[in-house]
């Protein structure tokens, strides 16, 4: 994308006509030239079965159109209108309590072959019709998949067994894979299987919970793909993507990537409020997993973004919101939204425009300086791309099989810390990829609670450690199967070799902390001391050195890290679970320290730093999410884009504010 898209999402069915024209100029004096639209307007499209107006839509676009703002449209399956509810009751998924009552949005049941059927006549019609006007730049497809996160209505109990059948093909391989002799769960037939909503004791077992998130994700691209190949059929060289309502939710988005253009998210990170700025690495993590998952491109987009400063900070937070997604390969902002609803689920939304049609706060200034700095130098850079040596792995597997999977259960949290933790403080571009993934341009690899891994995936590993990299892991990983079963062999699993040491105990900090009366730490060669939390281990070295020890009791002067050689390369070790995003800012210093990792900028803590990488050039960004200016430390001379100016030696940044600096290559 050569031009930056900022602006808004926008529901022209929900206002007279006669006010179009005011909002769009609006957006145009403001600087915005995009909007989302459409994505819920299934009964403005279809007031009845096969009845379908789409000339108000026509208009709206005409309005857009007048005004230089190009629109982004939404496929409409992700609500139901009243007459195919009537029509068709079993169309509407449900939950432990039962089936859903109509009203609302979401939980249409995926595994309904009537809605499906209705769901690509709906798209074939609002694709032929609004798909080829001139302002249509690209297509969002369903909203937020993965929403309400679970389905137990009888269509899915159906779809599931019909599902576990084509895996597992025969009865005996499902009992093997589930371990059912356990408490005779034994199965004669997949008709006998149900969706455990209500189980007693043990009913949801770890292998069953794991295969149902698997199907439950393969609903969501089934419908994604057949909107996809409808949407590309009518309206060609649009872009398509889906607002993941996070990378890491309940659909596996890597296999979004087959079939998608970009991949996109709704930015709804908490804003940063004093010292609490490690909020905004989640955002950045988020960033990283959606660059990864839009094919190659190094670009994405954020569907959705908080319009308004929060209470205890100013609107220059958006300002250094927004350019964090620039400088982690952003081409598109998209407010949510544009104007505050008067009714309905969202009564009063807090949006760019009150109910009065005014702006909000002091909102107005920053997003005219917003969008005059992303029309000017975002051209600069808009073929660029983002090159690290650094990437944490992600498995959707290893999230829906955790200990009572949630949305940002154990895994995610886990997950997010450790990114977080290695991005804050080794001041570089941090990847997020999968363990199935080109790992050659790598020369660090994290992963935390990598538990279910495959001896194929497990090789891979050893591969990469064997040529040279480096490998930062706990414990736990590689101790299950495919299956979420646990493995005959304690901690690491079938990593033991590769990190020189094995488990021969495991306590907790809370029980250990408790007899001894004193916090469990762990104390770094620098000095630095950090406490321990959740599971601990007692490691038996078998060819790693200790680099960083316990404490406390039992295990006081025992490895809590190891570092191992192996081959041209180091596997490091931690026997512990972090979850603690400080734990893993003091194991990415020990990692930076022990291999001479060099960050892009040396900056004081609370700047986030990321680059983008042009073919004479590159952007380097460093932005404060204090709110107190904070310390950065320059090399040499470097102009700061934004501002024109050649910067020298140490420069304080403001509060909330942004450097774009050039470095020749």
């Amino acid at each position: 994308m050569e031009q930056f898209r900022l602006g808004a999402s926008y529901y022209p069915e929900w206002w007279r006509e006669e006010e179009w024209e005011e909002d769009f100029a609006k957006m145009e004096a403001l600087g915005f030239n995009v909007v989302r639209m459409g994505e819920f307007a299934w009964s403005w499209f279809e007031p009845r079965e096969g009845e379908y107006h789409f000339e108000p839509m026509l208009r709206a676009l005409d309005c857009a159109e007048k005004h230089g703002i190009k629109v982004i449209m939404g496929t409409v399956t992700a609500i139901c209108p009243a007459w195919l509810y009537k029509k068709h009751p079993e169309v509407k998924g449900g939950n432990a309590k039962g089936r859903y009552d109509f009203g609302g949005r979401k939980g249409q049941c995926l595994s309904s072959e009537i809605f499906l059927d209705y769901a690509a006549k709906i798209t074939d019609a609002e694709a032929k019709a609004l798909g080829n006007h001139p302002a249509v730049i690209g297509w969002q497809l369903d909203n937020e998949p993965g929403f309400p996160f679970y389905d137990f209505d009888p269509c899915c109990t159906k779809g599931f067994r019909l599902w576990l059948e084509e895996k597992y093909g025969t009865i005996e391989k499902l009992n093997e894979a589930w371990c059912t002799m356990m408490w005779s769960n034994v199965y004669n037939s997949f008709e006998e299987i149900d969706i455990p909503v209500n189980a007693c004791e043990g009913g949801w077992t770890k292998e069953i919970q794991l295969d149902y998130r698997k199907y439950f994700s393969f609903t969501f691209h089934r419908l994604l793909r057949m909107e996809a190949e409808i949407v590309r059929r009518h309206s060609p060289n649009r872009f398509l993507y889906t607002n993941w309502p996070g990378a890491n939710w309940s659909v596996d988005c890597f296999e979004g990537s087959d079939y998608l253009d970009y991949a996109a998210w709704d930015n709804y990170v908490p804003q940063p409020n004093g010292e609490n700025y490690r909020v905004q690495l989640r955002a950045s993590m988020e960033h990283s997993f959606d660059r990864r998952l839009s094919c190659g491109k190094h670009q994405f987009l954020v569907a959705e973004q908080t319009p308004l400063p929060d209470a205890n900070t100013p609107a220059s937070v958006m300002r250094a919101q927004t350019w964090l997604n620039v400088s982690h390969g952003a081409f598109a902002t998209v407010f949510f939204e544009w104007r505050s609803p008067i009714g309905g689920a969202e009564q009063a939304y807090e949006s760019i425009l009150g109910r009065d049609k005014q702006y909000r706060t002091n909102t107005e200034p920053v997003l005219r300086k917003l969008a005059a700095e992303l029309k000017e130098h975002y051209p600069k850079f808009a073929k660029s791309k983002t090159v690290s040596e650094i990437a944490a792995v992600y498995s959707y597997e290893n999230s829906w099989g955790s200990e009572d999977w949630v949305v940002d259960g154990p895994y995610d949290e886990e997950f997010f810390n450790a990114y977080g933790g290695f991005k804050n403080v080794l001041a570089t571009n941090v990847d997020v990829i999968g363990i199935g993934d080109d790992l050659s341009p790598y020369r660090v690899l994290v992963m935390p609670d990598h538990r279910i891994t495959t001896p194929e995936q497990a090789e891979k590993i050893k591969s990469f450690v064997l040529g040279g990299g480096i490998v930062v892991m706990n414990t736990e990983c590689g101790t299950r199967d495919e299956y979420n079963r646990m493995r005959e062999m304690l901690e690491p699993g079938l990593f033991a070799e590769l990190c020189g040491a094995k488990v021969t105990e495991n306590i907790t900090a809370q029980k250990l902390s408790r007899q001894t009366g004193e916090p469990c730490e762990i104390a770094f060669p620098d000095g630095e001391k950090v406490t321990a939390n959740d599971k601990l281990f007692r490691l038996t070295l078998t060819g790693a050195k200790p680099a960083a020890l316990y404490t406390n009791g039992r295990l006081n002067g025992t490895p809590a890290v190891t570092i191992a050689p192996y081959g041209k390369g180091f596997a490091v070790l931690y026997a512990t679970d972090g979850n603690d995003m400080l734990f893993y800012e003091a194991l990415a210093r020990l990692v930076r320290n022990e291999f001479n990792i060099k960050p892009l900028l040396d900056v004081d803590d609370g700047v986030l730093v990321s680059s983008r990488q042009c073919d004479e050039c590159e952007y380097i960004f460093a932005i404060n999410m204090k709110d107190r200016p904070v310390a950065v430390r320059l090399e040499s001379p470097m102009k700061d884009e934004l501002t024109g100016k050649i910067l020298d030696s140490t420069v304080m940044l403001d509060a909330y504010d942004v450097l774009m600096l050039e470095k020749k290559r």
